[in-house]
């Protein structure tokens, strides 16, 4: 096992060696004792302290202004990504607050996919841009944004594996994984059941993916997105292929979370799919934003 960590509570107990790394060098390479360790990790809350990401004790609090006034929930500053040495977004700059419901549109290969799952976390911002999320700072870490994020995408669509039954589907959605490592908790299952309650999939919590139609597995997703109990929903091209009527329930849920103040960002080809409480659209072209602001009647 290698384990990297910053807190003594993170280290296994079964650990036998220290390697110590300050600035890319090696201060010491050998086997593991208390006194090393805790020199090791106090060296770490040192460096943390000079770099403002915590404080040191005895410190005065700060009074702070609400989150929601202080900085946007996601921020681009010139955001290029390339996927297999193909450039695909080009110095984006993007600020989304909360509660607004932005809609990304654009035609095929135009990088409205790729923009998605670069805000969720699977695609990185290349060096000379970043992207800041709400709450999350050097030492936090991105499944804690995840978290508090649904996706509903067409690679989950496809690849999530058939022999899965549709509850730990949904639960899957609360470890952003595709797929469990592990037995669902009771917990957890109350959690799911909850969400496919909402999306009127309950009654299938113990069939597999491949007893499901495709508008269903479409509804499923949606409940595995929900279960997160989301701040945040990255919808892409979440209603093509679904007929008028499921179309037209799932189009009104989404209103409703919009309305209840969670934030939006989702791709779609149809101005008919735009929600009626739409509140910010990005026209995208060959990468490049042609447009990015609040929405033009």
């Amino acid at each position: 096992w290698i384990c990297s960590a910053h807190r003594d509570e993170d280290i296994p107990p079964g650990a036998t060696h220290l390697l110590w790394l300050e600035a890319g060098s090696v201060r010491f390479a050998g086997v593991l004792t208390r006194p090393r360790l805790r020199e090791a990790l106090s060296a770490v809350r040192v460096e943390e302290t000079r770099l403002g990401v915590v404080k040191p004790r005895g410190t005065s609090p700060q009074v702070r202004t609400p989150v929601r006034a202080m900085r946007p929930y996601i921020m681009l500053r010139n955001a290029t990504v390339w996927i297999e040495e193909k450039r695909v977004l080009q110095e984006l700059d993007l600020t989304i607050g909360r509660g607004e419901c932005w809609v990304v549109h654009g035609a095929n290969g135009s990088g409205k996919s790729t923009l998605l799952r670069t805000l969720y976390g699977d695609h990185a911002v290349a060096s000379g841009g970043l992207i800041r999320r709400a709450g999350i700072v050097p030492g936090v870490p991105l499944d804690q944004f995840r978290a508090r994020t649904g996706l509903v995408a067409p690679h989950l669509q496809s690849d999530y594996p058939r022999d899965h039954t549709v509850l730990d589907t949904v639960v899957s959605g609360l470890h952003s994984s595709i797929g469990l490592n592990f037995r669902a908790t009771s917990a957890e299952c109350r959690r799911a059941r909850t969400a496919m309650r909402a999306l009127q999939m309950e009654p299938f919590a113990e069939l597999t993916l491949a007893q499901m139609s495709y508008g269903q597995v479409r509804r499923i997703l949606f409940a595995r997105a929900l279960v997160t109990r989301p701040r945040l929903l990255l919808l892409d091209e979440a209603f093509t292929g679904l007929n008028g009527v499921l179309r037209a329930e799932l189009l009104a849920w989404l209103e409703g979370r919009i309305e209840a103040g969670v934030t939006v960002v989702m791709a779609t080809h149809y101005r008919s799919e735009w929600p009626r409480n739409a509140s910010h659209e990005l026209m995208l072209s060959r990468g490049r934003a042609t447009y990015a602001g609040k929405l033009r009647t």
